[in-house]
């Protein structure tokens, strides 16, 4: 079988299983800002096979091969039942070491890799982008806030009360400790030789 014929059936099979979570997500009425997620992640991913797949089976795939996408879709069924979400996340697992905790998430959110990640936020806004290990928290103050088109590269860290405005960009291991004005980027230091070291 080659390789085309190998997704088509992987895809028909995503379809039927993630019927149960697309029921759920449009009775939780949270469907137009699942679409927009779907959209974002099949942007950010950049796959023209998948792009021109019908949005219930971009769903269905996205479902099936990325928990970071099934740990968005649980955050975004947060007005289901309890007992119902409890059901969804033991059938549909979300990536265990990624973890979404904000009074909103605005639609588009793009989770690359999204291990060891964890991000307790009081508000992200529309289409940001979050690496693997990164850590967006809270200090005694309070916790951050993310503004629209955000990017928060692997391994920062942004703590307390600040705000990373829109369009900023935090680099690759950068530690944030204070506002990030809108468009700017900020960046951990560049590796450099220790003093007395000596090639071999």
């Amino acid at each position: 079988m080659t390789s085309g014929g190998r997704r088509a059936v992987l895809i028909r099979a995503a379809r039927i299983w993630a019927c149960p979570l697309w029921w759920a997500v449009k009775r939780s009425g949270m469907s137009a800002t699942v679409a927009l997620d779907v959209d974002r992640w099949l942007d950010c991913i950049g796959s023209q096979a998948l792009l021109e797949l019908d949005r219930y089976a971009r769903f269905a795939y996205l479902a099936g091969a990325l928990p970071e996408f099934r740990t968005l879709v649980h955050y975004r069924l947060r007005p289901a039942h309890p007992v119902l979400r409890f059901v969804l996340r033991t059938l549909y697992r979300p990536e265990s070491t990624l973890t979404l905790d904000a009074e909103r998430i605005g639609p588009g959110l793009f989770i690359q890799h999204g291990v060891g990640t964890i991000v307790t936020a009081e508000s992200i806004g529309e289409y940001c982008w979050i690496n693997q290990q990164v850590t967006i928290g809270h200090d005694a103050r309070g916790r951050p806030t993310l503004g629209d088109h955000v990017r928060v590269g692997a391994g920062a860290v942004v703590l307390g009360p600040i705000t990373l405005h829109d369009n900023a960009t935090v680099g690759a291991n950068a530690t944030v400790i204070h506002d990030v004005a809108a468009g700017v980027t900020v960046v951990a230091p560049l590796a450099r030789p220790l003093a007395g070291s000596q090639d071999e």
